[in-house]
């Protein structure tokens, strides 16, 4: 059942509740007035039956006197063979006369009570007609139903002019949410139907701004731009990967299909072919490590949390990068021992793609410096090179998947470097920023949660002296 069809239920089950209450409070007051009517009615009949049929006149008493003004609410005749004088008559009744009631009640028995109608008109009574002993006259005792039919035509004038009113309301209130409510609903419909149908441009109108229906339809746009926006970055990603892959690809497939056609006869010649799907294979499996280790990353697993020193780890870092390329310059700025808690091969990473980087993508005058630092907020570190750096657009992608300043992507790297980086240092509550300038060169800077220090070493991290200086 779809909501308006719930809220049009619900709606037309209220006014049936609310006009069986009305109902029920007509048939109520009626009864309540007809009661009283009734009691009018009785408490005159013992003064009616004193009438002598006679004389026509009251017969007096001691302890009851007739009155006119007592009786001037009722109506009051004698019938004798059916001749009417009528005694009495009500102020409010008109000159109209009740029709004799079918039934007679004797003076010793409960008065039948009957409702009868005006000889002319539409004028009602309630009546009782008694029946006088050893005689053949009638008493006829009827009070007039003026007020009580005033009284209810009011009320059922009132009870509907508050019918229509509430009617009013419920319309209102249901045009008023269907607008605000459930027409957004529909077109968030309408609009998903037609992205399903292939029209991703289609987005959800805001019409109605701090509303339900507002925030629903900005949420869905947002939803759709993010939506757009992932299929873009994996469309690139699947893009830039592909890049990546196809030249070792190549190089493996071509040197394996120069060996099939018998080009490779010299021992030196399959020697290098061997050694050329050697790098090749190489570049593929650190990709598809670099791969992997953003993937587990991305699906936010926990890393090992041991006390690392990153003075330590930097200067293994340095000298490793020194005994690959001995003839470049890193100065290391050390102050002592820094003690984070994190993975010590996420962070050896961390500090290798940096100082990597900075070797890779500068010339090889330029000077490199490493700098740790330790402060209330964290742990410092800096990798500042000299070389030629960036335009402030491409800092702004240097974190992104498979880009690289270079557009030809002659140089060596899969442009993930960075990525990785900054995935690893999220993971370990750090952040990581980057700027960059034509003329300055680069710097990164990574901050990372401390731990706690123990310069002992006690913990089962050796402590690295003061350095600065040059290696």
């Amino acid at each position: 059942m779809s909501l308006r069809l719930r809220l049009t239920f619900a709606a037309t089950l209220l006014l049936v509740i609310i006009s069986l209450l009305g109902v029920l409070l007509v048939n109520s007051v009626g009864s309540s007035e007809l009661r009283q009517v009734d009691q009018q009615l009785d408490n005159a009949l013992p003064v009616a039956r004193t009438i002598d049929s006679r004389s026509l006149h009251p017969i007096p008493s001691s302890s009851r006197t007739f009155s006119a003004n007592r009786f001037s609410a009722f109506y009051i005749a004698t019938i004798t063979d059916g001749h009417r004088k009528v005694l009495t008559t009500p102020l409010d009744a008109g000159g109209k006369s009740p029709q004799r009631p079918s039934g007679v009640s004797t003076p010793f028995q409960s008065p039948k009570v009957f409702t009868v109608s005006s000889n002319s008109g539409s004028l009602e009574w309630r009546a009782v007609l008694i029946a006088t002993p050893n005689s053949k006259t009638d008493v006829l005792v009827a009070i007039s139903m003026a007020q009580v039919d005033t009284t209810m035509d009011f009320l059922k004038l009132a009870i509907l002019l508050a019918g229509l009113v509430i009617l009013l309301v419920v319309v209102a209130t249901g045009f008023w949410i269907a607008r605000l409510g459930l027409r957004p609903i529909a077109e968030v419909t309408e609009v998903a139907d037609a992205i399903t149908a292939g029209d991703r441009t289609r987005r959800v109108t805001r019409a109605h701004p701090r509303t339900e229906s507002d925030k629903l339809a900005q949420a869905f746009n947002m939803m759709l731009d993010e939506q757009l926006s992932l299929e873009a970055r994996l469309r690139q990603f699947v893009a830039d990967a592909s890049h990546e892959l196809r030249t070792p690809v190549s190089v493996i497939l071509g040197i394996t299909e120069l060996w099939r056609q018998g080009e490779l006869r010299s021992g030196e010649e399959r020697d290098e072919a061997i050694h050329r799907i050697g790098l090749s294979g190489s570049q593929l499996g650190e990709l598809v490590e670099d791969l992997l280790l953003l993937a587990r990353l991305d699906e936010g697993r926990t890393m090992e949390r041991v006390p690392v020193d990153l003075a330590r780890l930097i200067g293994e870092v340095v000298a490793d990068a020194l005994a690959i390329d001995p003839h470049r310059t890193i100065t290391v700025v050390v102050p002592g021992p820094v003690i984070v808690l994190g993975d010590t091969s996420g962070l050896r990473q961390v500090v290798s793609n940096l100082v990597g980087n900075a070797l890779r993508y500068t010339p090889e005058t330029a000077a490199v410096e490493v700098r740790l630092s330790n402060s209330a907020s964290g742990a410092t570190l800096d990798v500042e090179d000299t070389g030629t750096g960036m335009t402030h657009e491409d800092a702004s992608h240097a974190f992104d998947r498979f880009w690289q300043a270079d557009a030809s992507r002659s140089r060596s790297g899969t442009g993930l470097g960075l990525s990785i980086v900054r995935s690893i240092v999220n993971a370990h509550g750090g952040e990581v920023t980057l700027q960059s300038d034509l003329q300055t060169g680069t710097r990164v800077r990574v901050i990372l949660p401390l731990g706690e220090t123990d310069n002992s070493g006690s913990d089962g991290v050796d402590a690295v002296r003061p350095t600065d200086g040059v290696l």
